[in-house]
């Protein structure tokens, strides 16, 4: 199958939805989050040696040192040798050299420093002219850097698909608003249709297949709606079943009710229509079943399904008056079954099935029969897919209020794994044979908004160790002490000392001297002799007493503040994902999880809203993998990631070109509006669709027929005319 993928015509950018790859929704990622840093640091100036510093300090106090000596000496010798020269003019001269010898020191020093500081100039200015050009350098390599980084994001996609696993048989989806199913069953069938036909079991009695199909039809996708039981009549949920199909296919819906069937009734039961077939030959129909149970119940028929013969072998030849006694409940019960039926199919006309086949339970449903059409339209899906001679076909089966059996179910489910079809099935609850059949496949979550099915997912996603803040002690105290003590003491000392101290001395000498005394008296002499002695005796006695008396008193106070903060933590073992995070998710979320080998579980977000593919940097395949932590995490990491979901965007239904505005109208948001879906007639250069068969006439959705439009779609394919929804002028 072919189709042309081209935003030119009566689709626009909705005709991307068909583009290859089967997916359930579109993952955000914000391309920003992919930039690469520039990893090469920032040059920074470099320090000044400290020699040159040191030089400078050196050579200025150096300076300072011998200009204050200059002064102080100058100032000195300046002064002694001016008053020298007074005596001797030499020093006059003596005193300049000295004067002189002091300022040439000084303006050495002078120079000194002057160099130095040059050298520290020089060397600082080195210093910044290498910076500035190691920065100028780093500085054009940061901007290649980010220039090419940004023209690298601005080619990347923010929104890619979530596909749908190539390997996976089946899906479950719970939970999510009527918008959000309809708006996952667009996306999700508009991507299947380009790979293989689809047939679409809508049961919800809110018709939430109108959108796929009015945009499939709108691209040239041949569409066969069935409208039960407002549109019976042009219904096929039993064309083509042969005999012993049909009456398999009656006796299970009329025991879809019940849990527990008995078999020994369904034996019954077969056993009546398989001979009331065989009574009727060939030409076998609800119609004729119908006139041959009221023949054998008694009633008249004025209906002309059965000629005279055929009426007279049923009644006198089938079974005997006392079978007939004893199955006369049971054959009320086939007849009062199968009356409502009886018209089903018959304005078929011989169309067969299209490549998108849409059978719904339409608003009016809620009657015995239209339960019984539903779980028909079940066991004619199940007999289509056993006598499919083509590739088998995705079949979405959409569940309502009132339900089918998980018997069923489980059959259906058996059926298409034996046949390699994909099985999908909308959970409008996780709640009885939902919450039975959960874990049979890949299992999608949408908004869970009642505590008790939140918490039965979150039981599936299962629970992990982690450490949390178990306690906080917080502790505050205040100490005041105060204590006196007083001590009174005295004390007496008493103490005496004696002393004896004696001298004895003794002390003798001679002298003799000659004195000259002139020329009369030439010489003179004299002389002395002397001696002594001495002795001294010392005796002496004191007594010294001491009395002392202290008193002293010691007063003490004390305060004191204490204040302590504690935490504790312990290891629990909770939810993955908390059953109020899935009551909060949007109407559009997704949360699509697989369970690894091992038990791993992987969970992938998403949006399934249809309008993604009218914003910008949209890919339709899934979003290329970079070093950069990746977006499928394992469970006890969803509360962080998959925490994030993606921004919701607005959301338009899809609304026929030619008709009014239906009710649930999209909630206005803060963004530009879109452009509604509004398919028209088929263009000729619309996709191309070519898959063996015949197209059904998709008029059932309406009421007035519209013309066809002069262009079919090649492939042997019947374009039915533009279907009307009911209710609409």
């Amino acid at each position: 199958m072919t189709i042309e993928n081209t935003e030119a015509g009566q689709l626009g950018p909705y005709q991307r939805l068909f583009d290859a790859g089967q997916r359930v929704g579109w993952t955000y990622r914000d391309p920003e989050s992919l930039r690469q840093p520039f990893v090469e640091a920032e040059p920074q100036r470099a320090e000044l040696d400290g020699s040159y510093e040191n030089r400078v300090q050196a050579a200025r106090l150096d300076r300072k040192d011998r200009i204050s000596s200059a002064l102080r000496i100058g100032l000195v010798v300046t002064v002694v040798f001016y008053l020298l020269s007074l005596v001797f003019t030499v020093m006059l001269t003596i005193g300049g050299v000295i004067v002189g010898i002091l300022v040439v020191r000084a303006l050495y020093a002078s120079l000194r420093y002057t160099a130095a500081t040059r050298a520290r100039t020089a060397q600082t200015k080195a210093l910044e002219e290498r910076f500035q050009h190691d920065w100028q350098s780093w500085h054009q390599r940061w901007t290649l850097h980010e220039a090419q980084q940004t023209q690298w994001i601005a080619g990347l996609d923010a929104w890619g698909a979530l596909p749908f696993g190539a390997g996976t048989r089946r899906l479950d989806v719970f939970g999510g608003s009527q918008r959000g199913r309809e708006g996952f069953l667009t996306v999700f069938g508009a991507s299947t249709l380009r790979q293989r036909p689809l047939i679409v079991l809508d049961l919800t009695q809110a018709l939430v297949c109108r959108e796929l199909s009015v945009l499939a039809e709108a691209g040239g996708v041949p569409v066969d709606v069935q409208l039960l039981p407002s549109r019976m009549t042009e219904s096929g949920i039993v064309g083509g079943l042969a005999p012993h199909e049909l009456v398999q296919a009656l006796v299970e819906a009329m025991h879809g009710d019940s849990p527990e069937s008995g078999r020994a009734e369904r034996a019954v039961y077969t056993r009546i229509l398989t001979q009331l077939c065989g009574a009727l030959g060939e030409d076998v129909s609800l119609a004729r079943l119908g006139a041959g149970l009221r023949v054998l119940v008694g009633e008249t028929d004025d209906a002309k399904a059965l000629s005279r013969e055929e009426r007279n072998r049923i009644a006198d030849d089938l079974f005997s008056d006392k079978n007939k006694d004893q199955m006369r409940d049971s054959l009320i019960r086939l007849a009062s079954f199968v009356h409502p039926l009886e018209q089903l199919g018959t304005a078929r006309e011989g169309r067969g099935p299209g490549y998108l086949t849409c059978v719904a339970l339409d608003f009016g449903a809620g009657s015995a029969s239209a339960e019984l059409l539903a779980d028909l339209a079940l066991q004619s899906v199940m007999r289509r897919l056993s006598s499919f001679q083509e590739e088998a076909p995705c079949v979405v089966v959409m569940l309502g209020e009132q339900g089918l059996q998980r018997r069923h179910l489980e059959q259906l489910a058996q059926l298409c794994e034996r046949r390699g079809a994909q099985l999908t099935l909308v959970h409008s609850h996780l709640r009885d044979s939902g919450q039975e059949l959960i874990g049979g496949g890949t299992v999608a979550f949408m908004r869970l908004g009642n505590h008790q099915e939140a918490t039965v997912a979150a039981d599936f996603l299962g629970r992990h160790h982690s450490f949390v803040l178990h306690s906080l002690t917080d502790t505050e105290g205040r100490t005041v002490n105060t204590s006196v003590a007083k001590t009174i003491g005295s004390s007496t000392s008493r103490g005496t000392t004696t002393s004896h101290s004696e001298t004895y001395g003794r002390n003798w000498g001679s002298s003799s001297s000659t004195t000259y005394q002139g020329w009369f008296n030439p010489l003179s002499t004299s002389e002395s002799t002397n001696s002594g002695g001495s002795y001294s005796e010392t005796t002496g006695t004191s007594t010294s007493v001491t009395h002392t008396t202290n008193e002293s008193t010691t007063r003490t106070t004390g305060d004191s503040d204490s204040t302590s903060l504690a935490t504790g933590r312990q290891r629990v073992y909770e939810y993955a994902l908390e059953p109020t995070q899935l009551q909060s998710l949007a109407e559009f979320n997704l949360l699509v999880v697989e369970r690894q080998p091992g038990g791993a579980v992987q969970v992938h977000a998403g949006d399934c809203n249809p309008n993604v593919v009218l914003l910008d940097r949209v890919s339709t395949q899934p979003l290329p993998r970079f070093d950069t932590p990746q977006h499928h995490v394992s469970a006890p990491a969803i509360a962080a990631e998959q925490a994030y979901i993606a921004p919701q965007q607005p959301y338009a239904p899809v609304q026929h070109a030619a008709t009014p505005q239906q009710p649930y109208a999209p909630v206005p948001q803060a963004m530009p509006p879109q452009q509604p879906y509004a398919p028209a007639a088929p263009q000729a250069t619309g996709p191309q669709w070519t898959s063996p068969g015949q197209a059904a006439d998709p008029r059932a959705w309406g009421m007035p027929q519209q013309p066809a439009p002069p262009q079919q779609p090649p492939g042997g394919w019947t374009q039915g005319p533009q279907a009307n929804w009911p209710g609409q002028q």
